[in-house]
């Protein structure tokens, strides 16, 4: 922390102290800072200085990006500035620098210097000087944009009012919250309330809200450490409903935007390690070594998880050595959601709020379970894939009563010149769950009337559109034909011979949710080689940013897709043609794990990617006779 306290200094001898505000997030005690006036954004606001004040410098200082994004929540609190200083002690090694993208709106015409730096890898600094006095708050919300690649930060749902200490864990990453009072009213907003919805975190003692939106009242931290409830009466607070622990909505999400399957890595080089005590706060050990150690609160960071990165699985005790029942229930839900393999021999009754599905996983397999890296990966998705759609930010508001965002609808793009595989292709549409699709089935020179091509439709009982191709069109042109009659917000392209695991498309859409790339798909790690009747399954590296994905598997979003043109009209080489546009156009692509996908390859000729089959049988990981797909395919295993 010394480079923290060395800004921090260096301010207050150009200001002087009463010119300067320092606000902290994410440190627990910091002991370096105790000379100056730290305000902690995690704790009681009441009484802090107005946003209309102004000084000349503020110092925002960051443990993780994790606790930046949270920090980012209470923008709107913070006073103005006209030198803003925005620094993170450390940051994963995937993150790039934080060069903020102001908008070209005046807000920002004021900026006169900026500078983004390493005082020591892996922290980082932002420095933004401005002319006049400006609100010190877009800094900060900048910042934590630049980290997250300038993503929207925006969370579907009403405006949200937060009150009391550390409200922001309740919804991170969002800095068009709108701070409170702990006893209200939340400000008003351009002439119209200031909020649709209001969670407050209080004591034990009633507060009177002043505010026309009554509040969702949860507990504050500290009363539900295992120290406040073995206090004579302290069951009480459990028994009076007040820290109800019973469902997901009665502890605070897990920011999924930082907090995700995001470097997973499918080759661990450590063993198993244990949630152990030090302090009274849980910490990873493996080996005797601390890996890491989570807040009292038990907020997981993006830092937290890739400290742990190399464990094989992680062993839950629940004994009640940590902080508390709350922090235990939020490290629990944020390493699941990370995709860190758990177990656990058991789940204590207060846990209620994991969700069955997941207490249930949690016990689903022990530590034998882990010994095989592709059953551990297995136990991995199955983990995050239930984390996330029940503790991440958008299902906890639509939990505590924000409205449910609409299902998007997703357009499946399956051309084919095959009237033999439609009804394979078909059926693989049909095993999709969790989503809401339809099917734009281009015939590409094969006439409607086809036996093989009624009988597969009048089996298939999804939303299909069928259109006719002229064979001399070429492939580029026929796909775009095919998404120009496409209704969806998201398009996604499937080949008429892979397999897709039921979740394929649930996989896809969660993914584009947590990683926010513009186009999502996987690699074909799994391969069966038909003219062999072999199944491999290939080195990949996956859970990344990158600049390839599988043809068959591209999931992008519509906007991006037209954006970019996109496909080119040409009868070869789109796959790479349209990954290459979305780059070049400033977009991302995310690769999300690859056991929901099998490309089947047969005779190199019949293929758009003609690769020899000797490419599909170097550098595997293992390989087998007939075709074997991985337990998430639900297939039967075929074997000669």
């Amino acid at each position: 922390m010394s480079f923290l306290t060395d800004l921090v200094r260096a301010a207050v001898e150009r200001n002087g102290k009463q010119q300067v505000l320092v606000y902290c997030a994410g440190f627990e005690t910091p002991a370096e800072l105790e000379p100056y006036d730290v305000l902690d954004l995690d704790g009681d606001l009441d009484g802090a200085p107005p946003p209309d004040g102004g000084v000349a410098a503020i110092l925002v200082l960051a443990r993780t990006p994790t606790d930046l994004r949270r920090a980012a929540t209470l923008q709107s609190s913070l006073p103005m500035a006209r030198r803003v200083i925005v620094a993170v002690e450390e940051t994963p090694p995937w993150y790039t620098a934080p060069v903020m993208s102001p908008t070209p709106a005046h807000r920002w015409r004021a900026l006169t210097e900026l500078r983004v730096y390493q005082p020591k890898p892996p922290a980082w600094v932002v420095d933004a000087k401005f002319s006049k006095l400006t609100p010190s708050g877009r800094t900060l919300a900048a910042t934590a944009r630049a980290f997250a690649a300038h993503r929207l930060d925006a969370v579907t749902a009403p405006v949200v009012g937060l009150a009391g200490p550390g409200a922001a864990h309740w919804r991170p990453g969002d800095p068009n919250a709108a701070p409170a009072g702990v006893s209200g009213p939340v400000p008003e907003r351009f002439g119209a309330r200031g909020s649709d919805l209001v969670l407050r975190t209080i004591g034990q003692d009633p507060i009177p809200w002043t505010g026309d939106e009554m509040p969702v009242d949860r507990p504050v931290a500290e009363l539900m450490s295992w120290e406040r409830l073995g206090r004579p009466g302290g069951t009480g607070i459990l028994e009076a409903g007040f820290g109800d622990l019973s469902e997901p909505w009665t502890i605070p999400p897990v920011d999924d935007r930082s907090v995700n399957p995001t470097n997973f890595l499918t080759v661990p080089s450590l063993g198993m390690a244990d949630l152990s005590v030090e302090s009274g706060r849980w910490a990873i050990t493996c080996d005797g070594e601390t890996l890491t150690r989570f807040a009292t609160s038990g907020c997981v960071t993006d830092v937290d998880v890739n400290r742990i990165r190399r464990v094989r699985g992680v062993r839950v005790d629940w004994g009640r050595s940590h902080s508390g029942p709350v922090a235990a229930l939020r490290v629990v839900t944020g390493l699941a959601a990370a995709g860190v393999p758990l177990i656990s021999e058991g789940v204590p009754r207060w846990a209620g709020a994991l969700g069955p599905e997941l207490a249930w996983l949690l016990t689903s397999t022990g530590e034998s379970g882990l010994t095989d890296d592709l059953e551990r990966e297995e136990h991995s998705i199955r983990l995050r894939r239930e984390a996330l759609r029940t503790h991440g930010v958008r299902a906890r508001w639509e939990q505590l009563g924000a409205p449910a965002s609409p299902a998007p609808l997703i357009s499946v793009l399956l051309t084919t010149r095959r009237p033999e595989m439609v009804g394979f292709a078909l059926e693989q549409m049909a095993r999709q769950r969790g989503v809401e699709f339809e099917t734009i089935l281009t015939l590409h020179g094969i006439p409607a009337g086809h036996p093989d091509v009624v009988a597969a439709l009048a089996s298939f009982d999804r939303p299909v559109t069928v259109f006719q191709a002229s064979q001399k069109t070429v492939f580029g042109a026929v796909l775009n034909e095919a998404a120009s009659r496409a209704s969806g917000t998201f398009l996604v392209k499937v080949d008429d011979d892979d397999w897709y695991g039921p979740d394929f498309l649930s996989d896809l859409l969660l993914a584009h949710s947590y990683s926010g790339a513009e186009v999502v798909g996987t690699v074909p790690e799994f391969v069966y080689l038909a003219s062999i009747d072999v199944t491999v399954q290939r080195q990949q590296i996956t859970e990344q940013i990158t600049n390839f994905i599988a043809g068959g598997t591209i999931f992008a979003e519509r906007s991006a897709f037209e954006a970019v043109g996109g496909f080119r009209p040409l009868p070869g080489t789109i796959d790479a043609q349209f990954q290459h546009a979305i780059q070049a156009a400033g977009g991302q692509i995310y690769r999300t794990h690859g056991l929901g996908y099998i490309l089947r390859r047969g005779n190199a000729a019949n293929h758009t990617w003609r690769e020899p089959i000797g490419t599909f049988l170097r550098d595997n990981k293992r390989q087998w006779r007939g075709f074997r797909p991985n337990a998430l395919m639900e297939l039967p295993v075929e074997t000669a």
